[in-house]
């Protein structure tokens, strides 16, 4: 039997979060299976800041660079081919039967895919997040920290309907990145989602309802580990893993500590990960400092060099075994994000025993909080005190048997509904429905 062709594409700049990590399981599971053989298409292209337009918002140019092709052969091995010219590009996607574009790609694959609609390959999308919906959360978030002149240039754009034709501000970035989310949709034969949620939220934004049966839902996967996991030491320990990034929660999180050390003054709080060069970590260290003398001032009785010793910055840790101590340690994992597609973090929480607590976004309600698996953070608690008081309130119940219920509850539902071998399967599915 011949195996049918996929080639993963995706950006290079999305390879050191969930993406990176989801694709590398789908790899490795698709080539795997009977069926297909699975390869990867590391795209690079640069955006660069070209000035401003008529009214003043700044513009960007989107061009294509050459790009990486890992090929996996027979005997699991990659076969790195540098160099992929634009030029090649159109010739490359039609030795496969399948095209999956992880996120947005740019102008120069959706040129390519145009050319080939209709014809071979098929053509698969996964959307990770809605664009809409981070450029509004990037408009509050500036009229929230009084961000003026960016505030300023994003109101501009809304005030001119760029959600519902972004044509006109396809030199602007979000203006792009809006049109090629458009785009790559309307191109797909298929378009997967992680949560009911997001696809429900993304088909409404971007008007897709005559074209919803193509849409379809595949929740991501970890790997399950028949480990034996600890039980959690019920010391008060608060977990943070992930990027430090804005839409992480991170600076809230930040904002959170002193609140948090105060009404419990024997917690602990661990954060890992950051950065790989260690840049975040420093100036994450330092907005900490600058917080607690700010909070010191107000509480002349507390001690800086005390409050400072309950928090440990880990650095970028990558080691799979490595990690799971850092799990072991906690109680719980908090993840503060104002977005998640899926929210690997929450579901090695729970495979690790421990307690995952999450902004109650509609996405993680719907995998993880109304499923009894997760504890929330109500939306308009997401800043530095609310989430103080939400987690100041888990903790004044952290001797209790029902989080103990929780977990193994959230251990079982994800084992039998995300895990690795599940993702992969649902995705072998999804593609054997659009060949045939």
């Amino acid at each position: 039997m011949v195996k049918k062709k996929v080639l993963h594409i995706v950006n290079e700049n999305a390879l050191g979060g969930g993406i990176g990590t989801i694709l590398d399981y789908l790899t490795e599971g698709i080539n795997k299976s009977k069926e297909f053989s699975s390869d990867n298409l590391i795209t690079n292209y640069e955006v660069k800041r070209v000035g401003k337009d008529e009214s003043g918002n700044p513009k960007y140019l989107s061009r294509p660079k050459d790009s990486k092709l890992k090929i996996h052969n027979s005997s699991g091995k990659i076969q790195e081919v540098q160099n992929v010219t634009h030029k090649d590009l159109e010739r490359l996607l039609e030795n496969y039967d399948i095209v999956h574009v992880h996120g947005i790609p740019h102008y120069g694959i959706l040129e390519h895919l145009e050319k080939l609609k209709g014809k071979h390959p098929k053509i698969v999308n996964t959307a990770h997040s809605s664009v809409k919906q981070e450029l509004l959360a990037q408009y509050e978030n500036a009229k929230k920290e009084g961000k003026e002149y960016e505030f300023n240039s994003l109101k501009y754009l809304l005030e001119n309907n760029i959600l519902n034709d972004p044509t006109k501000f396809e030199g602007n970035y979000w203006g792009s990145a809006i049109h090629r989310q458009e785009k790559v949709m309307t191109l797909g034969d298929s378009i997967q989602h992680m949560n009911e949620s997001y696809m429900n939220s993304i088909i409404g934004e971007y008007h897709a309802e005559e074209n919803k049966d193509k849409h379809t839902v595949i929740p991501n996967g970890v790997k399950i580990s028949e480990r034996e996991t600890k039980k959690r030491p019920q010391k008060k320990r608060i977990l943070f893993v992930g990027r430090f990034s804005k839409e992480k929660g991170i600076d809230e999180l930040i904002d959170s500590i002193p609140y948090i050390l105060e009404s419990n003054p024997d917690a602990e709080i661990r954060l890992v990960g950051g950065d790989k060069e260690g840049k975040l970590i420093k100036e994450y260290q330092n907005k900490l400092n600058i917080k607690i003398k700010e909070f010191i001032k107000k509480n002349p009785h507390k001690n800086l060099e005390e409050i400072l010793g309950k928090v440990k910055f880990t650095g970028w840790i990558s080691d799979k075994n490595e990690l799971k101590k850092h799990y072991e340690w906690a109680d719980y994992v908090v993840i503060p994000s104002y977005a998640e597609s899926f929210s690997l973090t929450a579901s090695e929480a729970l495979l690790n025993g421990r307690i995952p607590v999450m902004t109650a976004t509609p996405a993680l309600k719907n995998l993880y909080i109304d499923k009894g698996i997760g504890l929330g953070i109500e939306l308009e608690k997401r800043h530095g005190k609310g989430i103080a008081e939400t987690m100041n309130k888990i903790l004044e119940k952290d001797k209790t048997n029902e989080y103990d219920a929780l977990i193994e509850k959230g251990k079982k539902y994800v084992k039998e509904n995300y895990s690795y071998k599940k993702m992969i399967e649902n995705q072998i599915n999804s593609y054997k429905k659009i060949l045939n």
